[in-house]
């Protein structure tokens, strides 16, 4: 080979390893700088974030971290979910970049990438926008999220979701999808008021409106026992299904959203409204007032306030007179924390009227009739029904 034949090589050979060495630098650049396959968000200090903005083209919710939890407020300093919130956060910091492409303002537009606050683009060009601040209001967070990316609709659902940071120069494909998180005020409220076990329930009193009369009472000697009803009394066979449906209602019970006592209507007043008692062993009491019935025009409402009833020997009448106290069932003691606990929670719940979902209205029983099997027909000798 001439020599100048292998100077020729030799400086190709050299070229070819510059242009790979350049490569592989470039390509650990764009991972350690958030781009494929790297967080999309490399540092995101959860335990500063103390308030949160979500704000769609059409809704907006504040989250805010007060004193000792998270409340919404636009629903008046409700409690928030914190579940969902820190929900949000961890989703945040595991999601990671698919590929990145520069923001130009057609491609903005065409992702609905644009800021909700854009008053020069439409509704449909507008994404939503998420905001985390610390307690001295310092930014934490800025993006807005965009339209979710489908490959191929015939094989399942969005496999990413296009994004934006703040000021950021490029749009970015993520691996998750964020718009479940893209909902107003009442989707971020602590949808359980109260936390009672049906098991721990020892009786269940409907009555008013007004203090009496008591419309019906059931009562169990102990945990594990069926209710029976102490009054009033009848011949007609209790219907299971309906009685332990009520035992369950507070239990189970979800809210819809809330309003402040003092804006809500009057139906669900001390005064106006039949109530409902659920006792527990422990002591504790649940005042649930329920309103009137609901319709299409009118939500179905609730009240809740928490006392407090020293636990003792059950209430003789009746056959029960004749029952001993040896006989009769003891019953836990509330301690001396128990009122005082009764007292904290009702502060918690007396201002708020909740709205809940009609099947769960339906389940808190105010007539006895509700709570009874039909009355057996009965029939003469020939087999017709007796006049």
């Amino acid at each position: 080979m001439k020599p100048k034949t292998l100077v020729i090589l030799l400086i190709i050979l050299g070229v070819l390893a510059g242009a790979g060495a350049l490569i592989i630098h470039s390509r650990d650049t764009r991972s350690s700088s958030g781009e494929m396959g790297a967080y999309f968000i490399e540092q995101l200090p959860a335990n500063d974030i103390a308030s949160i903005v979500i704000k769609t083209p059409t809704a907006a919710v504040s989250l805010k971290k007060a004193a000792d939890a998270w409340i919404v407020e636009e629903r008046f300093g409700y409690p928030a979910d914190f579940a969902r919130i820190s929900e949000l956060v961890r989703t945040l910091k595991e999601v990671k970049v698919g590929r990145k492409f520069d923001a130009s303002d057609k491609v903005l537009r065409r992702l609905s990438l644009k800021s909700p606050d854009d008053a020069d683009a439409s509704k449909e060009e507008k994404g939503t926008r998420i905001r985390m601040t610390d307690k001295a209001g310092k930014p934490v967070l800025d993006m807005v999220l965009g339209k979710t990316r489908n490959r191929d609709q015939r094989k399942g659902p969005p496999d990413g979701q296009y994004v934006m940071l703040s000021k950021a120069p490029d749009v970015c494909l993520i691996d998750k999808i964020l718009s479940p998180f893209e909902s107003g005020p009442s989707n971020w409220l602590e949808k359980s008021p109260v936390h009672v076990d049906a098991g721990e329930i020892r009786k269940i009193t409907c009555l008013g409106p007004g203090e009496t009369p008591v419309r019906y009472r059931f009562e169990r000697p102990s945990k594990g026992k069926d209710f029976a009803l102490i009054e009033p009394k009848t011949d007609r066979s209790i219907k299971i299904s309906s009685l332990t449906r009520l035992s369950n209602a507070l239990s189970s019970l979800k809210i819809d959203d809330v309003e402040v006592s003092s804006a809500s209507p009057e139906s669900t007043a001390t005064d106006a409204s039949v109530r409902l008692d659920y006792t527990l062993f422990d002591g504790r009491v649940y005042h649930l007032y329920t309103g009137k019935a609901c319709s299409p025009t009118v939500p179905c409402r609730i009240r809740v306030e928490a006392g407090y009833e020293a636990p003792g020997l059950p209430e003789k009448e009746g056959d029960q007179a004749a029952a001993t106290e040896k006989e009769a069932p003891v019953r836990e003691k509330g301690g001396e924390e128990g009122p005082v606990k009764a007292t904290e929670q009702n502060e918690r719940l007396k201002p708020w009227v909740f709205t809940i979902p009609e099947w769960q209205h339906q389940a808190f029983f105010t007539a006895l009739e509700q709570l009874l099997e039909k009355e057996a027909e009965k029939k003469g000798a020939d087999g017709a029904p007796v006049r």
